[in-house]
């Protein structure tokens, strides 16, 4: 995820004209599914987690709650997937030597980007902090043992995803815990305007586009919104999103399907998505589709998790 520079640090030679994300205290899960899930329309829920205890995480509650386990952090370029394996405390620290140099104007070396962890796997003990948990947002599939879908992220100020959609074509429903991010969503219709490789990655800048390079990225009509502790983005199946980090930062998602999502993550073959994608859909749709309990397909499922990261 991580970058020599972020987008926001680049010259702009172009812009693109940003629309706004539709912006609600809470939603029904009638609400939910007819405005949003049914239409692909992204929505940002602003008081669903108003109680969690998870808001006041910081520094030396994780430090307390290590207990000696080591997490996976990307270095370099989010697509590349080169990894290393840190502390969590250590992490931390680094995260907040890091901030307090950046406000010093050091220009000190951005740390790794702590991405796509299953982190209340590693830590069960943390899950009690975000609670109660939404469940009326996703399928009644995913209620049993909903923490084993969670991936987590933890990063400095200026990190950076590039524009890319998820693998699976799944919908997303992504939760901020501390600081601020700000999202650049383009609708699926417009993928081809974005000059997709390796499956899932775009070539477009769409916060600084090179019209040189990427011409059709002219007629692209992204949307863009900040979000901050307690909120909920939902971007459904399909959706582009690139993701700057404007602080420091904790955040997980879950990436969820229906059985309309996940019959259309199995014929994304013939788009060009990689075999693997087929299985992990498959096993979705069997759930979702054919109502084989989700705790029979977990077992064969949980490796997505390491797969996506």
């Amino acid at each position: 995820m991580e970058q020599t520079n972020t987008v926001d640090q680049l010259p702009k030679k172009n812009q693109l004209k940003m629309g706004k994300v539709t912006i609600v205290d809470t939603l029904t899960r009638e609400e939910f599914y007819r405005d949003y899930v049914a239409k692909n329309k992204p929505v940002v829920i602003r008081k669903m987690t108003k109680n969690w205890d998870a808001l006041g995480w910081n520094a030396d509650y994780f430090k307390a709650n290590e207990g000696g386990q080591k997490l996976a952090v990307k270095t370099g370029d989010v697509s590349q997937g080169k990894r290393e394996s840190v502390f969590l405390s250590d992490y931390v620290e680094l995260l907040q030597q890091y901030e307090i140099d950046l406000k010093k104007n050091l220009s000190p070396v951005r740390p790794p980007y702590l991405h796509d962890v299953p982190f209340f796997h590693v830590f069960p003990q943390m899950k009690k902090d975000i609670e109660p948990f939404p469940l009326e947002l996703f399928p009644k599939w995913y209620w049993h043992n909903w923490q084993n879908y969670i991936q987590f992220f933890m990063g400095a100020t200026g990190s950076l995803t590039p524009l890319h959609f998820d693998t699976l074509y799944t919908n997303n429903l992504f939760f901020q815990i501390v600081g601020q991010k700000r999202f650049i969503l383009i609708p699926e219709s417009q993928m081809d305007l974005c000059y997709i490789h390796g499956w899932r990655w775009a070539g477009l800048n769409p916060d600084n586009p090179d019209f040189e390079k990427y011409p059709l990225a002219k007629d692209v009509k992204p949307l863009e919104v900040v979000i901050g502790p307690g909120d909920i983005l939902f971007m459904p199946s399909g959706m582009l999103h690139q993701v700057h980090g404007l602080s420091y930062s904790i955040s997980f998602n879950i990436d969820w399907h229906t059985s309309q999502t996940a019959k259309k993550g199995m014929m994304s073959l013939f788009k060009g998505a990689p075999k693997q994608n087929v299985y992990y859909n498959f096993l979705s749709y069997l759930g979702l589709g054919m109502k084989v309990p989700s705790k029979h397909i977990f077992p064969y499922y949980k490796s997505y998790l390491n797969y996506v990261s």
